[in-house]
């Protein structure tokens, strides 16, 4: 599934694959967005793809009974997760009831397999996502075998003999990640001083996203001086930590307007609610990241089977990185 200029978590998946997970969206770059979605089953989960053609914050949950495995493509762009560099080869398990944030640097491709039961062989005591680096000698082979499912069961050739090869590659690679997972503490790379710092105000700047926030202020969370703090999140983020607030506040108003009940506010209430003081430079921003006007946004999610409503669970960007 393709969707072309719209608010990614306005689209799931195909069919009810996404009934164990969810992915949410929001663009940290201007212009019209392009996401490809794919999911197709995978006995008894479903193995899937995301793709973004510019940079973006990926929020991803692992819902009760379902686990979750990340896997940068090779040809994918910078990937990170918690402040780390994700490479191909490498893995990311989410137990279920865990989730977790994802950062892509201009184009962006991310396999998923999700299945419900192996999350007994998960069972931790902290439901944190856990990191595995442990197939670099195989990591174009283990995304060919990714692409070679999505490509079968596009055109229905499960019966193959190469098929089901596929399969017990991909049970066996299942396996191992997780029993690996439990024998390791799973932390992944160590951070940086610079990257811990930007993590932490991060994490600051979404629990507080609709509150006035000086540079000051974010200073003090970091321990770092300003320069140190701009440098690193424009080496994390690819943005300034000013212009990253007010990238999430507008990602944040475009998911209220398309939301049903979005109706019972005006837009610069909505706008307020998130954050913006100015109301004009408001719509100006959006206009000029969204390519089109908060009314129109709003406007476009009332047409009956508009693909604007989203379609899944997703919690506010807000609540990311929580």
């Amino acid at each position: 599934m393709r969707t072309n200029g719209q608010h990614p978590a306005e689209s799931g998946f195909p069919g009810d694959l996404t009934n164990g997970w969810s992915w949410e969206i929001a663009q940290l770059a201007d212009g019209l967005l392009d996401v490809e979605r794919h999911a197709v089953p995978f006995d008894p989960g479903c193995i899937g793809s995301v793709t973004v053609d510019r940079a973006c914050l990926h929020q991803v949950n692992a819902f009760a009974g379902w686990s979750v495995v990340l896997l940068p493509a090779p040809e994918s762009g910078a990937v990170y997760v918690e402040g780390r560099r994700l490479l191909a080869g490498d893995a990311v398990i989410l137990p279920p009831g865990s989730s977790l944030e994802v950062l892509t640097h201009g184009v962006g491709r991310i396999f998923l397999i999700a299945f419900p039961g192996i999350g007994a062989a998960l069972r931790m005591r902290q439901r944190r996502p856990r990191w595995y680096a442990r197939t670099e000698g195989r990591a174009s082979c283990l995304s060919d075998d990714l692409r070679a499912w999505l490509d079968a069961a596009n055109a229905a050739a499960f019966d193959s003999q190469r098929t089901h090869a596929t399969r017990a590659r991909l049970l066996l690679w299942l396996q191992s990640i997780t029993a690996d997972a439990q024998r390791t503490d799973g932390e992944g790379p160590a951070l940086s001083r610079r990257r811990m710092a930007v993590e932490r105000v991060r994490r600051f700047i979404h629990e507080h996203l609709a509150e006035t926030m000086t540079l000051a202020e974010l200073c003090q969370h970091a321990h770092l001086q300003a320069r140190s703090l701009e440098y690193g999140f424009r080496d994390l983020v690819g943005l300034s930590p000013f212009k990253y607030i007010k990238m999430l506040r507008l990602a944040e108003v475009r998911r209220r307007l398309q939301t049903s009940n979005a109706a019972e506010r005006s837009v610069s209430e909505l706008a307020l609610d998130c954050g913006f003081c100015h109301l004009s430079q408001f719509a100006a921003d959006y206009k000029r990241v969204f390519l089109e006007s908060p009314s129109a946004t709003r406007r476009a999610a009332e047409r009956p089977g508009s693909t604007h409503v989203a379609r899944y669970d997703a919690g506010a960007i807000a609540a990311a990185a929580r």
